[in-house]
């Protein structure tokens, strides 16, 4: 029994000088000294007039392209040839339909080009809410130290941001050491389109870029339970998307004499049981990103993530009850519309569901088809994609990349305090597009996004603050002096 007892003590020593071992090397990668910036000043208030004057030009974007104003998008094409005048005459400008590309010649032809994206449209005011915002939503409003209005972050502080910057160093006489590319997508919100153009156009003459930035991640503050210190996010990569109908055929007739199921009941019994039976979890992406806080995080979460072999089913358990860390988890399960009869005593001739998928890397568009007809696992149910559209996950980037490490470096000194980590975007971007061309593309804006920023984009009440979008377009204007760097 002592030998027993001794083999145990041994056994837990070890085990524990394991689990502590792991966790002391679970700490982000060294960055070295950063070199000093040159100090730049900018006009907080010609900035912010600026984003001001481009959100009160509503861009709205639509799936069908014959309800979507012409008109806004010539104003505000006049609008940018107006406050970027530099900008428009000493570029070489293209356009794909409302899309503009502009490309900025560098001194050595024989260096991969660089490319900074955004995007020109916004999504609509939802009917019926314009009453709920606080400033009109197109009304370009500066007040309490923020600019509000659809587009403020998503995404006309982007594209704004940009155009300053290079207005800036045009005006300064910089020639950059490389090409660079920037391009501004006219429908990102509806699949894209414009931004595939520019891609197949950089295809067909055979550039390859070595970087490309677009939005997707940002400098969130309050985002992560018990983490005080602003995140830098910057994406390396963004999941797929799949919308996939589920339908059922009924004989229909009166509801006073129903069959034993409905296509209704049939369609919700499939639904219930995707819902049921989420699609398989991994913590990968999760645990790179938690490397990335160091002791932001308490030592006891950093044992856990450098430990995933041995407390992996627990953090799955617990991070899958939060919404915004399970999208990180897994291709998520999102059931949006469900149709039925057209009446309450009516019995549905046909039934349907649509259900969104958001794909995790590793999953595929033809993997989650196969996995979701197995857990329906029912041949009355008809599985279809919806909408005809559809994108599998885009390639990761390395955050060992050159682009990445001066990226980062130039966030932790223009916004100091903010901890700069890798994480995977959950939402779709017009970078997506760009996969065959792009060796590595990364996702990230420099202003910040707190709970409420969250809740305007796409939402009510948009804004940006202007100090941090003044902040956005000085990183901006930095990258684009480092472009040689990328």
């Amino acid at each position: 029994m002592k030998r027993m007892l001794a083999g145990l003590a041994i056994a837990l020593c070890v085990l524990i000088a394991v689990l502590v071992l792991r966790t002391l090397q679970f700490v982000p990668p060294e960055r070295g000294e950063h070199a000093p910036l040159a100090a730049v000043e900018w006009s907080s208030e010609r900035l912010a007039e600026g984003l001001a004057a481009a959100i009160r030009i509503p861009t709205i974007s639509y799936a069908d392209p014959e309800a979507v104003d012409q008109q806004t998008f010539d104003d505000f094409h006049r609008f940018l040839q107006q406050r970027f005048p530099r900008v428009f005459t000493q570029l070489a400008a293209r356009r794909f339909g409302n899309t503009l590309m502009l490309h900025w010649p560098g001194q050595r032809a024989q260096a991969k080009p660089v490319m900074l994206i955004a995007h020109q449209d916004v999504v609509p005011v939802i009917p019926g809410t314009e009453a709920d915002w606080r400033h009109p939503p197109f009304g370009g409003t500066r007040a309490d130290g923020y600019i509000w209005g659809r587009g403020a972050l998503d995404d006309k502080a982007s594209l704004m941001g940009i155009l300053e910057a290079t207005e800036r160093l045009l005006g300064e006489g910089f020639v950059p050491p490389r090409d660079i590319y920037l391009g501004f997508g006219a429908d990102e919100e509806v699949g894209g389109e414009g931004a595939k153009a520019m891609a197949n156009w950089l295809a067909e003459r055979g550039v390859s870029l070595a970087f490309l930035l677009d939005e997707g991640g940002a400098i969130a503050k309050g985002m992560l339970p018990g983490v005080d210190a602003p995140l830098a996010l910057i994406g390396p990569a963004e999941k797929g998307f799949l919308s996939l109908e589920f339908s059922a055929a009924g004989s229909g007739g009166h509801s006073s004499m129903p069959p034993p199921q409905t296509a209704a009941g049939i369609v919700a019994a499939a639904v219930a049981r995707l819902e049921a039976n989420p699609l398989p979890a991994t913590l990968d992406y999760t645990v790179d990103f938690m490397r990335y806080l160091g002791d932001a995080i308490p030592f006891y979460q950093r044992l856990m993530f450098a430990n995933t072999w041995l407390f992996g089913p627990v953090l799955e358990q617990q991070m899958a009850k939060q919404p915004a860390v399970n999208a990180g988890l897994r291709t998520t399960t999102a059931v949006t519309m469900l149709q039925g009869s057209v009446q309450d005593n009516v019995l549905p001739i046909k039934a349907s569901a649509v259900v969104n998928f958001r794909i995790l890397p590793g999953d595929s568009v033809e993997s989650v088809i196969e996995a979701v007809t197995a857990i329906v696992d029912d041949p009355r149910v008809s599985i279809r994609p919806y909408g005809g559209f559809g994108s599998n996950p885009s390639k990761v980037a390395s955050p060992e990349s050159a682009g990445f490490r001066v990226l980062a470096e130039l966030v932790s000194q223009i916004a100091p305090g903010a901890i700069v980590a890798p994480r995977l975007v959950i939402a779709a971007t017009d970078a997506r597009h760009f996969e065959a061309v792009a060796e590595n593309s990364y996702r990230f804006v420099g202003f910040e996004i707190g709970p409420e920023e969250m809740a305007g984009i796409h939402g009510t009440n948009e804004r940006v603050s202007e100090s941090s979008y003044v902040q956005a377009v000085n990183i901006y204007y930095h990258l684009l002096r480092r472009a040689g760097e990328l």
